[in-house]
Parts: C-alpha cells; sequence; structure tokens
C-alpha cells in the first residue's frame, strides 16, 4: 500500500452497514453505557479486596457491593458486546492485526472472564464455606479483571501505532510468545487512569447510595458509608491529576499539542471536562459538611457525568490523531458503504427497549432489597 508502514491490511470489501460518522457515533454512545456497570464491577471488586487483606471491610460495605456486583457483572459483559463490535467494524484494518499480535494474552482475556466471573459468586455466594480462602477468591477476580482492562489498552494502544508491529513479529512471534506492548510509553498511564477512574466512579455512586437509600434502614452505617464512598472518590481523582498529564504528555507533541491549542476544540474538551472534575470533586467533600449533602452529590454526579462523556470525546479525538500520524492510509472517509437502514433502525429500537428493561430490573431490584429481612443479618461470616 502506498505511504505509511505498508503493513496495514486492506479493508473489509464487504460495504459498511451505515455512514462512518454514525458507527463512531455508536460506538461511543455504547461505550459509554458500557462503562457504568464496569466501572462499579472494578470498583467493588477492588474496594473488597483491599478490605479483606487489610482486615478492615465495613460489613454495610460488603453488603452493598455483594448486592449489586452479581448484576453489574453480568451488564458489562452484555454491554460490552455492542461498542466491541463497532470497533471492529470502523477500525478492523487497525484492531484485528493488534488483537492477533498479542495474540495469547488476547485469548486468555476469555479464561480471565470465566475466572473472575466465576470467583466473584463464589464469595458472594459461598463466603462462609470459603472461610479464609474468600479473601484470596475476591483478590484473584479482581486482578483477573483488571487483567481484561489490561489486555484491552494492550490493543487499543497498540492498533494507534502500526510502526510497532513488524518489529514485535520478528522480535517476538505471537505463535510461541505472549506478546504485550509494554515498550509503549502511553500504555501504563493510560491503564492507571482506567482504574483510578473506576475507583473513582465507584466511591461516587456509593456516597449517593449512603445518602438517598441506605440512611432509610441505618443512619450511623450510611454516615460511615458516606464518608467512605466520599473517600474513594476524591482520592482517586486527585491522583489522576497527576496519571492524566503523564498520560498525555507521553504522547508525541503533535499529539499533545492539539489539547494545548492548537486545536480550539480539543483544547475545550479536554480542560472542560477537567473543570467539571473539580467541581464534582469539591461538591462531594461539601456534601460531608452539611446536614443535607443530596444536593452537593447530586451535583458531583452531574459533574462527573459530564466529565466522563468528555473524557470518551478525548480519547476519540486522540485515537483520530494518532491515526493521522502513524496510520495515515487508513482513511475512514472512503470505506465504502452501503447503508441498511432496517437493520440500523431495529438496532436503535433494541437498544431502546433494552435500556428501559435494565431500568426497570434496576428498581425492581432496589425494591427488594429495601423490604426488611425477617432475620436480620449477624453481620460477621
Amino acid at each position: 500500500m502506498p505511504g505509511g508502514t505498508g503493513i496495514i491490511p486492506a479493508p473489509d470489501p464487504v460495504p459498511l452497514p451505515a455512514p462512518v460518522w454514525l458507527l463512531q457515533v455508536l460506538l461511543v454512545v455504547t461505550f459509554l453505557l458500557h462503562l457504568v456497570p464496569m466501572n462499579l464491577t472494578v470498583g467493588g471488586t477492588m474496594y473488597l479486596s483491599l478490605g479483606e487483606l487489610t482486615r478492615r471491610l465495613s460489613e454495610p460495605m460488603r453488603q452493598w457491593i455483594t448486592s449489586y456486583l452479581p448484576v453489574t457483572t453480568a451488564f458489562t459483559i452484555t454491554t460490552g458486546v455492542a461498542p466491541l463490535l463497532f470497533l471492529q467494524v470502523v477500525y478492523g484494518q487497525l484492531f484485528f492485526p493488534a488483537a492477533i499480535l498479542i495474540a495469547w494474552a488476547w485469548l486468555a482475556v476469555i479464561a480471565a472472564l470465566l475466572l473472575g466471573y466465576y470467583g466473584m459468586y463464589a464469595y458472594v455466594l459461598s463466603s462462609e464455606q470459603l472461610g479464609r480462602w474468600c479473601t484470596w477468591v475476591i483478590v484473584g477476580s479482581t486482578l483477573m479483571f483488571l487483567y481484561i482492562a489490561f489486555a484491552f489498552s494492550n490493543a487499543i494502544t497498540l492498533m494507534s501505532t502500526p510502526f510497532r508491529w513488524w518489529i514485535m513479529w520478528q522480535e517476538r512471534n505471537p505463535s510461541t510468545n505472549i506478546n504485550l506492548n509494554i515498550w509503549e510509553p502511553t500504555l501504563f498511564p493510560r491503564f492507571a487512569h482506567f482504574v483510578l477512574g473506576a475507583a473513582a466512579f465507584f466511591g461516587l455512586v456509593t456516597a449517593l447510595y449512603a445518602v438517598t437509600v441506605a440512611r432509610k434502614r441505618d443512619e450511623s452505617a450510611a454516615k460511615q458509608m458516606h464518608r467512605t464512598g466520599v473517600l474513594w472518590f476524591i482520592v482517586p481523582t486527585v491522583l489522576n491529576y497527576a496519571v492524566g498529564p503523564i498520560f498525555l504528555f507521553t504522547h508525541e507533541p503533535a499529539v499533545w499539542q492539539q489539547y494545548l491549542g492548537a486545536n480550539v476544540w480539543a483544547t475545550v474538551l479536554l480542560w472542560a471536562s477537567v473543570a467539571l472534575s473539580v467541581v464534582a470533586v469539591l461538591s462531594a467533600g461539601l456534601s460531608l459538611r452539611t446536614a443535607a449533602p443530596f444536593p452537593w452529590l447530586l451535583v458531583s454526579t452531574v459533574a462527573v457525568s459530564l466529565t466522563i462523556v468528555g473524557m470518551v470525546g478525548v480519547r476519540f479525538w486522540l485515537r483520530l490523531q494518532l491515526m493521522s500520524i502513524h496510520a495515515p492510509e487508513v482513511r475512514l472517509h472512503e470505506l465504502p458503504v452501503q447503508p441498511q437502514w432496517g437493520m440500523l433502525i431495529f438496532f436503535v429500537l433494541v437498544l431502546l427497549a433494552g435500556l428501559g428493561l435494565v431500568t426497570w430490573m434496576v428498581l425492581q431490584l432496589q425494591r427488594a432489597y429495601a423490604v426488611p429481612k425477617t432475620e436480620s443479618p449477624s453481620g460477621s461470616r
């Protein structure tokens, strides 16, 4: 192929079922939907693991997390299918070679998912039977989930840097090696940014749950959950203020300069997201100093939601910038398109119906847990 690396495969001859811009919009929207249960799952399992290891696990917190963890884990898996498919359809020329190159590390995602899923259920349903092993079961599940995120980070960074493909193939043949893109300077900051973001989101949702639902059952436990949730939100967010610039400035100057004035829209998107996160942190902190914390947490939740949307937009823009530098021969606007509007309308209708059903299920689950139990829990395992 002319220009670029010369090793990027030709696009799929089968026409795209919709315009590229629409597929990209659907990719962003479905990825945002995936982020909610994913952050709750990863953040919750990290909290449980840390609490079990330090022997400082709050029983109300454990009950809260284990009540939602089977649901959010299932939703994480199911909501992850659509964005992955849209990613493969739009960026197949880059994504598939990257996945093939990390080979066994990519295939290990399936094993990690099964082990993590079963381990989570074992911890939630059989902690007493597991005894002292329950700590290592939930720690193992957490590590499995984090590995999945790490493998995806490897694939995403590798698809954006195709100049590494031939080097990786020559030095570490994927048929005999577990390849990871560990020499990519943005890999670990990107992964750390994700982990801290998941912990922060979990913390904020926990605080919101404490002041809206938990306080109706146990005021004292709800206050402790509120403090714990705010702490888990503020600390990772502040740490991300250090990790974020590292993630940005490990890219080449032609990329990070886009977010420092070279491109007005990219600059506004990034710094508006940062400003909103500051508002969220301040609001969450103020919620601890008032007798009516809900309005402050509501402000924090809205600000965080807008921050997440903005940061997803930043990463989308970043991918396009990296493609223009490292894969100029991939011209998305030139891909053949043969719209299948009937199927797209059907997909949107099913998506909306699914969102409505999920909302109804969550409400029913909340009502079920809100009903007082006839037998009070012992508070110990």
